[in-house]
């Protein structure tokens, strides 16, 4: 027995972590807001570089569960010319509505995004690659930058079932903006 409650104490951290993102996840699916920020702010266009992947993401969205509230956080680390690690944490706020000071938990690295093509137009930047996730299982992924910062992932296949600009554009208008992240 004195096994099993090891185990039990070492993976409990690991499971509260995986649990308050699906927690974001699944509850983030609601629809965008009305509010002024959901209007892009305009400027350069979105920059087909990998580098404007790169850095601290958060969430937009905000998921209230009892007392407290939550917002995914996503860091990419560039690796390479068309390369980045992926991770994944979860901001923990003590109130309900995601405001004031938060506890990060995490972010641990779920895998790699390796890119192999990039296109982009006054409205839209769009990176089509690869995810291998940290236990070598592979799906297609896009990474997509609007105007004014916003961040927004993408799956697909292999290969890409959404080759185009015009597709992407048209599934990114099935994702709430609360999907997505901002700097």
């Amino acid at each position: 027995m004195p096994i099993l409650s090891m185990i039990k104490w070492r993976i409990r951290p690991h499971f509260l972590v995986l649990s308050s993102v699906a927690a974001v996840v699944m509850s983030a699916c609601g629809g965008g807001s009305d509010d002024p920020s959901d209007v892009d702010p305009g400027g350069a266009s979105p920059s087909t570089s990998i580098n404007a992947l790169a850095g601290d993401w958060v969430q937009r969205g905000c998921v209230s569960t009892g007392s407290q509230s939550f917002k995914k956080f996503l860091r990419a680390r560039i690796t390479g010319p068309a390369a980045l690690d992926y991770y994944e944490g979860v901001l923990n706020f003590g109130g309900t509505e995601c405001r004031g000071a938060s506890v990060l938990a995490g972010p641990s690295r779920l895998g790699t995004v390796t890119f192999e093509q990039s296109r982009s137009n006054d409205d839209l930047a769009a990176h089509w690659g690869v995810f291998r996730t940290v236990t070598g299982t592979r799906s297609g992924a896009i990474w997509t930058l609007r105007p004014g910062g916003l961040l927004c992932l993408l799956g697909d296949e292999i290969p890409t079932n959404q080759p185009s600009l015009s597709a992407v554009s048209a599934s990114l208008a099935t994702v709430p903006r609360d999907n997505c992240f901002s700097r």
